[in-house]
């Protein structure tokens, strides 16, 4: 059930994305603000994270290439996409902008520049949170293996069974700390047992 409920909470946020991010990204864009991009990172961060299912991640950062390449044909060409909104109010209108309306079109090297730098951050992000996020769930199985064997392995000393304790240990893998002790208590309990 946990991992249904996962799964549903990542496709939420996959709607959110497609829904929210691009439609406010684009009005940010229109009129020059900051872009709304930086979402798509926190979506692709969150999904890495709950251990989706790669196609999902994958489904985002392919999401994100295509809007951002959207977006640099846009910014060159100016093929109307700016116009869905309307007009855009002139008192929005950024001391960066030299147009004499907004949405201003960007040259080709400004388009290009602006969506290799995206991509980059993007891509680096994606790939570090994929890297840490598979290290962290390879420890949390090693851990949770040595708990249960662990379990296991007291489970039968304390019942005095050492041949199934010594078997255990031998075939377990767990850290080198926690071998020692229990061959250690092996050891003594071998000596006391009558």
């Amino acid at each position: 059930f946990k991992r249904q409920a996962t799964e549903g909470i990542i496709w939420w946020l996959v709607i959110v994305n497609s829904c929210c991010i691009i439609p406010l990204d684009l009005d940010a864009n229109i009129v020059h603000d900051l872009p709304r991009t930086p979402y798509f990172v926190v979506v692709v961060d969150v999904l890495l994270l709950l251990e989706c299912t790669p196609k999902m991640a994958f489904a985002v950062v392919g999401m994100c290439v295509v809007w951002l390449l959207i977006l640099m044909f846009e910014n060159m060409l100016r093929f109307g996409l700016y116009d869905i909104e309307g007009t855009v109010d002139q008192s929005q209108r950024t001391s960066i902008c030299e147009c004499e309306t907004l949405p201003c079109s960007k040259s080709f090297e400004k388009s290009v520049a602006g969506f290799i730098m995206q991509i980059f951050v993007f891509l680096v992000d994606f790939i570090c949170t994929r890297g840490f996020s598979e290290a962290v769930v390879a420890e949390r199985n090693r851990v949770l293996a040595s708990i249960e064997t662990a379990n296991l392995v007291a489970g039968s000393l304390s019942r005095f069974d050492l041949e199934s304790a010594a078997a255990m240990l031998e075939e377990a893998e767990i850290p080198g700390d926690l071998r020692d002790a229990f061959s250690s208590i092996l050891s003594n309990l071998r000596s006391y047992k009558p």
